[in-house]
Formats: C-alpha cells, structure tokens, sequence
C-alpha cells in the first residue's frame, strides 16, 4: 500500500508557532540562503514552544546546528523527548534534528520546546517531513489538480475577487476576499490539499471537512508567500467529500487567498495489471526482420544512454546531497512531480494537519537515494520515553550538503572548542527515492 511522505516548509500555518518565535532573515543572519529554499523560524526564548499535527507513523525535525543553538525537548502525544543539544561550533544546515519512527499510523500531535539558556540559547525551524500509509496492499494514487475556477470550488461570488498580484498565483488565476465569507471544494479523493498565499495582510481562517470538526490557522507572514500549504488530509476513505475554507479576520484588511487544489485517489494495480495482461496478450507478432530492425538501433541507443547517464551521475554527484530535501517526491506536488510510494499499513478516517510543501515548476530537482545518516547526541543525554514507542533519533552528525560557513551574528572563536558528540545506535533513514512510482499531477 502506498507510503506517502510529505514535506512542508516552516511558512506554512500548518505549523502552529507561539509569539516568542521570529522569522529568520537575510537582515539579521547572512546564513539565510543555507536554509531549504531560503527561510527558517528562529526562537530564543526559554520555553518558546512550536506545534505541529500530523497523520502519519515517521516524522523528521529539520533545522541547523550553530554556535548559538541550545537545548530543546520534543513531545509527540503524552511523552516527552530528550532533551536534544542543537549546539555546534561548525555550522550545520537542514540537519535533522529530532526524527521518530514506528508510531501507530493515525493523528499525532509535535511539540517543540526551547530549554536553551545563556548563550545558547536558540532553536529553529527549517523543514518538516513525514510519512503516512494509505489504502490497501494493491492500491497506487492517482492525482489530480483542481484550480480555482474549477466549478468544484463554490464560491459567493460578489465577495471575491482576482488578487492584485495574481500574475504570480498558479496558471494566473486565484480568488481573494477580505469579508468573513467561504468557499467550498466538493471531491472524490482519498487525500487533499489547499494551497494559496500567506503574507502580511493576510490572517486567520479557518477549515472544516466534511461537516466535521473546525480547524483554525494563522496565514500570516513577514513576506509573501505563494503556493502554501493551507490545509491537508489524508486516509478519508473513498467517495464525495466537502471541504470549506472560511476568511476569518482578527483584523481589518486580512484577507484569504486560493490558489489550487490538489486531489489524490486510489486504484488498484491488480486491475491495472490484469487489463494490461489482456491486452498483451492479444496483440500481433513481429516479423524477424522487423525485430532484427528495431533491435540494432535500439542497442545502439541504449549503449548511448548508458554512457550519457554515467557521465551525467560523475556530474550530479557534487550537489547531490545539497538537492536531497529539495528531491522529496510526493503526492501533493505540481505538474513535473512523482509519487513515492511502499507498502505498509491502513488506516482510514484520519485528518492531518500537514502536507508536501509546494514548489514551482521546473525546479529541475530529481530524486535521489537518501544515504544512511548517524544520529548523535550531546554527552550525558539520552533519547527519553519508553512502551511501543520507538526511541527517537537524535541530532545528526552531518548535514546534507555537508557544514557550511558563517554568520555575522553566528561567529565561531578561531580555534574554539568543539563539543564532543557520541554516535547513537538508532536512526531512520529518509526513503529511498530510486524507487518512484509516476502519478498524473499538476
């Protein structure tokens, strides 16, 4: 069954930051552009605390390591975590820095906590990624994209209008409204996933799928940001399913803006496969000298192929692990992308507070196969918690693309002393992307 892993940037309101956390900007850090896609949220208040809701059984903390970063605990449901040592007189960026697998699949719920003191006192957010299980043994997605002016999205039309920068909204197109309206997204999907714009006028709102319980996010941001995630869920189980996204103004000039939506449902191979024998089944045969025709310049081909790719992978391979995060295939993705999917277990009637972060197209990423990567620990602590839950991995020893120089504000004592950090047995290695089934998407 399929295996879908998700990723988010630290703009979505998906994740719920109290007042005490700040964004990260090229103002006061020259190490911006060192995080995935240029942006990070940063704490140093003690007790500065970050949420995030998912639906899944595997989830991945991304931050960085520096010389000012310090303790942290994680708690997922009712058990708490380390706590976690983010320091490092070298710094590292998009590192793991609290990673939990084995968790039963269904809700859960992240807490991060800042412990940090004195000069160390920082701890921040850059990434997070996770992984859910949906439908049966022989089931793969197949998604599709709904746009705004799709008749499945309903809205009161005198109250919205085309935003005034919608040139940079998906296919030119999007609705905005400042009024406490909604819009309704009607479906048939197993999964789904509302991307819009988060930015400076823009403010709360609120969802709620299938009549069921209302969800309350915060679209604003320090800057604009366009193709967020707003909303996602997952295991819905199939048939025709409502979502409703209403404006909710804290104040005058907060507006709602909707982009796109992104819609994934289940079949099964077995059928698929079946057709396909059939099919091959009562075709024609070739002729030899057909074969012998297609044949010859067909190995020439191949032979091509081969010694194109392998000069092509001596290239790839210096910047390989700098693209590793940015290489997450899923199946909330535009129109270049795949679906990553393994077989694992079901559950059904689950809503997450999460989904893939959206790209633009043509990034030009690919998928690559994700490398076993240590986990380590500060000296004298150890993962907490104990029952069915599986230990969490600790802080990673290197980042990908490997450690990175400076910052003005981040200065590191020539010759300063570097903790020591011991390997921990456990870690859970990011999926393996050589392997990437295709779904129909944006």
């Amino acid at each position: 069954m399929p295996l879908i892993t998700n990723l988010i940037d630290d703009k979505s309101p998906l994740i719920k930051y109290d007042s005490t956390w700040l964004p990260g900007t090229s103002a006061d850090d020259q190490s911006e552009d060192q995080y995935y896609h240029g942006t990070f949220t940063t704490n140093n208040v003690t007790n500065g605390r970050a949420t995030f809701t998912f639906n899944g059984t595997i989830i991945w903390w991304y931050s960085a390591l520096r010389n000012n970063h310090g303790t942290f605990v994680v708690q997922i449901d009712d058990k708490t975590y380390g706590p976690y040592d983010g320091y490092s007189a070298v710094d590292q960026f998009m590192v793991p820095i609290f990673n939990i697998s084995g968790l039963n699949q269904g809700t859960h719920q992240l807490t991060l906590t800042n412990t940090g003191s004195g000069t160390t006192l920082y701890v921040g957010a850059d990434v997070i990624v996770w992984q859910s299980n949906v439908g049966d043994d022989n089931d793969q997605l197949i998604t599709e994209t709904i746009d705004d002016p799709d008749p499945r999205f309903q809205y009161q039309e005198s109250l919205w209008s085309s935003p005034s920068d919608v040139n940079v909204y998906s296919n030119g197109t999007g609705h905005y409204t400042e009024e406490q309206t909604s819009a309704t997204l009607t479906f048939t999907g197993d999964m789904v996933t509302l991307f819009g714009k988060t930015g400076p006028t823009n403010g709360p709102y609120t969802v709620q799928l299938d009549g069921g319980q209302t969800n309350t996010y915060n679209a604003t941001t320090n800057l604009p940001y366009y193709g967020i995630t707003l909303f996602h869920a997952d295991n819905l189980g199939s048939g025709q399913h409502q979502l409703t996204i209403t404006n909710s103004p804290s104040a005058s000039g907060q507006g709602l803006g909707i982009d796109y939506a992104i819609v994934s449902s289940l079949s099964s191979t077995a059928t698929t496969s079946s057709s396909s024998s059939s099919q091959s089944t009562s075709s024609k045969q070739l002729s030899t000298g057909a074969i012998v025709g297609i044949a010859i310049p067909a190995a020439t081909a191949v032979l091509g192929f081969f010694l194109a790719f392998y000069f092509y992978r001596k290239w790839k391979a210096a910047e390989a692990t700098r693209n590793q995060l940015q290489s997450i295939y899923t199946s909330q993705r535009p129109q270049e992308a795949g679906t990553g999917f393994t077989t694992s277990l079901d559950a059904r009637g689950h809503q997450s507070s999460g989904n893939a972060y959206q790209r633009t197209a043509g990034d030009g990423s690919e998928g690559v196969t994700y490398p076993p990567r240590p986990a380590v620990s500060r000296p004298g602590s150890r993962p907490g918690g104990a029952g069915d839950t599986a230990e969490p991995v600790p802080l990673s020893s290197q980042p990908l693309g490997g450690p990175r120089q400076g910052s003005f504000d981040h200065s590191r004592p020539e010759g300063g002393d570097v903790r020591q950090r011991v390997a921990s047995t456990t870690t859970t290695e990011l999926p393996n992307y050589s392997q990437i089934i295709s779904a129909s998407g944006r």
